[in-house]
């Protein structure tokens, strides 16, 4: 999320565009001892994958929760660390499925300002993005971008179900299902939402970063209580805050705020949310 100004306009547009044009679902599974109360399927956000020292790893919630795939970026492993951390016991029941980089690649197909740990003055990200717009003109990388998203969207929300079919057909498992997502994950839950309601199994939803989130037709559309649907948007995040103060930070800080979701200490908000998280998670309505 390193950036300048064309970097989140094309960021935005991508977005823009893709949103418009989902409506499909998703998914990848992996067999677990016993079955689990509840799956979450994630989507992680743009570029937390391998190739950007994004890949997490799988990673165990709980002593005796199965362990997840390992796919779902840093933000959503926060968070699912401190809904234990903050409610021991939550996520013994609960397995992290996160979607795979074949089931979901997660691109952005932007080349980075900024590596990670760089710390640059405005005059050096001025020079790293002369340095890369004479190589690539921004016609050039608004498609790229543009185009990179919408693929990556559409091959989530093709696979999402297939995911979710192929969980349950090789475990014999049938467990409740959250859809989860991040970033341009949440897009990719989204499709998958109206999947899961429509067969009977959506038990919720969690999106944090959501690109939708101030679009009313995208709100919960499969009807769920309030308590089964949290969509966080933190102040200043310009992917769901459209604000021009957001769009601001976002240039002055790389985009810092949209990629602190759960990193650090917990801020009020975050608690809220992850108290809201460990009330889906161990409902039984």
């Amino acid at each position: 999320m390193k950036s300048l100004s064309f970097r989140v306009s094309c960021v935005a547009a991508a977005f823009g565009t893709a949103a418009s044009l989902l409506s499909a679902p998703v998914a990848s599974a992996s067999g677990v001892e016993a079955c689990p109360d509840t799956v979450v399927l994630v989507a992680r956000g743009s570029d937390q994958n391998e190739e950007q020292g994004e890949y997490v790893g799988p990673q165990r919630y709980s002593e005796r929760a199965p362990e997840s795939t390992g796919f779902e970026g840093r933000n959503f492993a926060a968070l699912f660390h401190k809904v234990e951390q903050r409610h021991p016991g939550t996520m013994e029941g609960v397995y992290v499925l996160a979607l795979d980089s074949e089931a979901y690649p997660a691109a952005m197909n932007l080349p980075p300002l900024a590596q990670e740990g760089e710390d640059l003055s405005p005059l050096q990200l001025m020079q790293r993005a002369f340095g890369i717009l004479q190589q690539h003109s921004l016609g050039e990388m608004a498609y790229s971008v543009t185009f990179g998203a919408i693929d990556s969207l559409r091959t989530g929300a093709r696979n999402a179900p297939k995911v979710v079919d192929n969980y349950e057909t090789t475990t014999g498992c049938h467990p409740r299902w959250v859809a989860a997502g991040y970033s341009q994950g949440a897009l990719v839950a989204t499709s998958v939402e109206g999947y899961l309601a429509e067969t009977g199994r959506l038990h919720a939803m969690l999106t944090f970063g959501n690109p939708l989130h101030q679009v009313p037709w995208a709100k919960n559309r499969a009807g769920l209580p309030g308590n089964r649907s949290v969509d966080y948007c933190l102040d200043g995040d310009f992917v769901c805050d459209f604000s021009l103060g957001a769009a601001n930070r976002a240039l002055a800080t790389k985009a810092e705020r949209h990629a602190s979701y759960f990193l650090g200490e917990s801020s009020e908000q975050d608690v809220q949310v992850i108290d809201a998280v460990a009330g889906i998670l161990t409902s039984h309505d």
